[in-house]
């Protein structure tokens, strides 16, 4: 049995009887650890590697830069990390992000909450801890190096630092490149500086009105029908509405083949979700039915409530052609479970980071069986127009309808550490 051993002991007054065993734990715990050469950094529950061998924003652009001069491992982090995925996911998300900021200025200034870095500090970062994947450290020295070479920087909302996650995935949905009687549904590109914008039986609009076109106008209305702006029909409202939602899919056509598609832009209006006016409304009230899947299911239930719901978020997505995986507005490639998405004007986009989160366990019918606690390294690479302030996250899940499970009912507080280079 491994202890995942927090060093947070205290010699005060009444506790000091209970100062005393944690100090003889911790002891323990780290005699127990040096004997454990072999014990692996990454799960190996999956036959993995082992190691033997959107609130307020801030804004402050006029920050100096602070030395890092904060502790190794703060005091209420565990003094041993297993990462609960594998090895190889973190060298791709990793990698990903590096390619996608091979042409940056490195002296370009981000933000890291009141800590101004720039994007070379997050190169450095990315580098410099997949050097120490690639050696195939034991766990014990890839511990040891972390304390030496890394600050791990607390980030979050109020005193506590704590960050709230919701999930995303990228969706599989069946669609047709035309229009036919079952696919009825259009995904609307870009509007070209081109084409003329009208309601159906009313005069032109110009051009520079579509952004402030809403999702009844463009849905219902059909002010954008026919004027060439759609790439592909889709056979489901519902399905449709959460693409929006998710910002990414993949669309598979009748003859067999697929296409990726990817957020192209928006229009002018903030999101607004739709289950909190559900929960409001007394439609939805046990847990499940607060998740994706149960407002999915209570509104195939009740079609005539879904025009209600739906056109009260107003805000609209546009799509493209993507022949990659999904991308991050950070540019790079996601990779399921180790990209998140925060808020950009204050987190910034490439920076590598520690999460302390509980993660959904399902069964093979794709339900969720019990939940477990994870320690998980991932990169930030996204946002979203829901991802507003401190302490606010998105982790992405990955493609497809069991992701979309975990996704949809993720809702979990946690802890998220961002890793800097020791000076």
């Amino acid at each position: 049995m491994l202890f995942l051993l927090k060093n947070n002991l205290q010699s005060l007054g009444g506790k000091r009887i209970v100062s005393t065993l944690r100090f003889l734990l911790f002891s323990a715990g780290i005699f127990f650890l040096g004997s454990c050469s072999t014990y692996s950094l990454f799960d190996q529950s999956n036959g993995l590697l082992s190691s033997s061998g959107n609130s307020g924003r801030h804004q402050s652009p006029t920050l100096a830069r602070a030395p890092v001069q904060s502790p190794s491992i703060p005091l209420d982090l565990p003094i041993v990390f297993q990462d609960d995925l594998d090895r190889e996911s973190l060298k791709k998300v990793i990698q990903n992000q590096l390619h996608s900021m091979t042409a940056v200025d490195e002296s370009e200034q981000v933000r890291l909450e009141e800590r101004i870095l720039t994007k070379g500090d997050l190169k450095d970062v990315l580098k410099a801890f997949s050097n120490l994947l690639d050696q195939n450290l034991s766990l014990e020295e890839f511990n040891r190096r972390l304390r030496d070479e890394f600050v791990f920087y607390k980030a979050g909302q109020r005193k506590n630092k704590k960050f709230l996650f919701t999930g995303y995935y990228t969706p599989i949905i069946q669609a047709s490149p035309v229009e036919t009687d079952e696919y009825i549904y259009p995904i609307y590109t870009l509007p070209d500086a081109t084409v003329a914008l009208n309601f159906v039986g009313h005069p032109a609009k110009p051009l520079h009105d579509w952004k402030n076109y809403t999702r009844r106008q463009i849905d219902h209305l059909g002010v954008l029908k026919n004027r060439n702006l759609e790439i592909a029909w889709l056979k489901d409202d519902l399905e449709r509405f959460f693409l929006h939602i998710q910002g990414s899919g993949v669309l598979a056509f009748p003859n067999g083949t697929r296409q990726g598609v990817r957020f192209a832009g928006a229009n002018n209006y903030g999101y607004r979700g739709i289950g909190k006016l559900m929960v409001k409304d007394g439609l939805l009230t046990g847990k499940g039915e607060r998740s994706m899947q149960g407002i999915k299911h209570y509104l195939r239930n009740n079609p005539a409530e879904i025009p209600k719901y739906l056109y009260q978020n107003k805000r609209y997505i546009f799509f493209a052609y993507s022949d990659d995986g999904p991308r991050g507005s950070g540019g790079g490639e996601l990779v399921g479970g180790r990209s998140i998405a925060t808020d950009k004007s204050i987190y910034p986009a490439g920076g590598l980071a520690l999460t302390l989160l509980r993660k959904p366990i399902l069964n093979e019918d794709d339900e969720i069986v019990r939940w477990e606690r994870s320690f998980r390294f991932v990169v930030d690479q996204d946002t979203g127009s829901d991802i507003k302030g401190p302490g606010r996250g998105d982790l992405f899940f990955g493609i497809g309808e069991r992701p979309g499970v975990m996704a949809g009912n993720f809702k979990e507080w946690g802890e998220v550490y961002y890793l800097l280079k020791r000076n």
